[in-house]
């Protein structure tokens, strides 16, 4: 099955799980009286409409160029995941600010014999759904596969919050503290909410830097440069400089190749073509432009690809 399928297949499967809590985490959660059981079935809920975007996005990263998009799809990717971040944040917010204001007005009663058994489902469920998209993630090197996994591993820290909270008010109740045990659901809730918006924030940093065109990390544009180095070696070039930029998985790459000496065409070509074979190995989405010039006066005129990435 090729990686597009397996990422579609995953997709789909965790879109009909993720609903399938949503909907029942919102209709406990009201039979329950439970904003941490709230929390956690509306955030499945919105997870699911955005893991069918996901799909669509998987869909359009896989497509050829076309006239409208002619530098391809990939600044799909990251757009996406920035506005799924968006929505997320609002909501963590929204959510922890009305637990916040329950427990200035006394907390509230949850039905632990409603609540409980839920959670803990939810929990095993969501443990386990996590974990098998981070191992694909990684074997795919996928960025939605992975951002669908820290969704997940959210989703699952959301999970224990509430199973945590209920199990507390249940044991709470049996003791001289009982008159604590409606303060423990909401804060428990704004208490992992504080802990979890960071992953939040540091996901809408990073996917926006992506879709403004920012440099890849050090390791990649480490990796570009031994790439194009062991060429220059090889060939007996003056230098090369190379630019990069990554949206998502894809990158873009522009190699500018600096000659000693006047070359054939066609060899330059061959050069070229093993060049581009070579990114293509470090990375299949990787669209690589590779540029020859002996007299290099003109380079200074020159912004490849309106490229605002740092130099490898």
């Amino acid at each position: 099955m090729s990686n597009k399928k397996q990422e579609l297949l995953l997709l789909r499967v965790t879109t009909f799980v993720c609903l399938g809590f949503g909907i029942l985490g919102l209709v406990v959660s009201i039979l329950a009286n439970s904003n941490s059981m709230l929390l956690d079935g509306l955030y499945s809920l919105i997870q699911s409409m955005f893991i069918i975007g996901s799909g669509r996005v998987v869909t359009l990263l896989f497509k050829e160029d076309d006239d409208r998009f002619p530098f391809g799809y990939g600044a799909f990717e990251p757009f996406f995941l920035v506005l799924r971040s968006l929505v997320l944040l609002t909501m963590v917010v929204t959510i922890g600010t009305m637990a916040g204001i329950a427990m200035t007005r006394g907390g509230y009663a949850i039905t632990f014999s409603i609540a409980f058994p839920v959670s803990v489902f939810s929990l095993v469920v969501c443990f386990v759904v996590w974990l098998a998209l981070a191992k694909k993630a990684k074997k795919l090197s996928s960025p939605t596969l992975r951002s669908e996994s820290k969704a997940w591993l959210l989703d699952t820290f959301l999970s224990l919050a509430s199973v945590l909270a209920i199990g507390m008010v249940g044991l709470i109740k049996q003791t001289r503290f009982a008159f604590l045990s409606t303060y423990i659901d909401p804060a428990l809730t704004v208490l992992f909410l504080a802990c979890l918006s960071p992953m939040l924030i540091k996901d809408l940093v990073v996917y926006s830097r992506e879709l403004l065109g920012a440099a890849p990390n050090l390791s990649v544009q480490t990796s570009l440069e031994k790439i194009t180095n062991r060429f220059v070696k090889k060939h007996a070039f003056r230098k090369a400089e190379v630019y990069a930029l990554k949206r998502g998985r894809s990158l873009m790459v522009v190699i500018y190749v600096f000659l000693s000496e006047e070359r054939p065409v066609k060899q330059l070509d061959a050069i070229r073509l093993e060049m581009i074979k070579a990114m293509y190995s470090y990375s299949n989405f990787c669209d690589t432009d590779v540029v020859f010039t002996l007299d290099d006066r003109w380079v200074d005129y020159q912004t490849p690809f309106t490229i605002v990435g740092q130099k490898a």
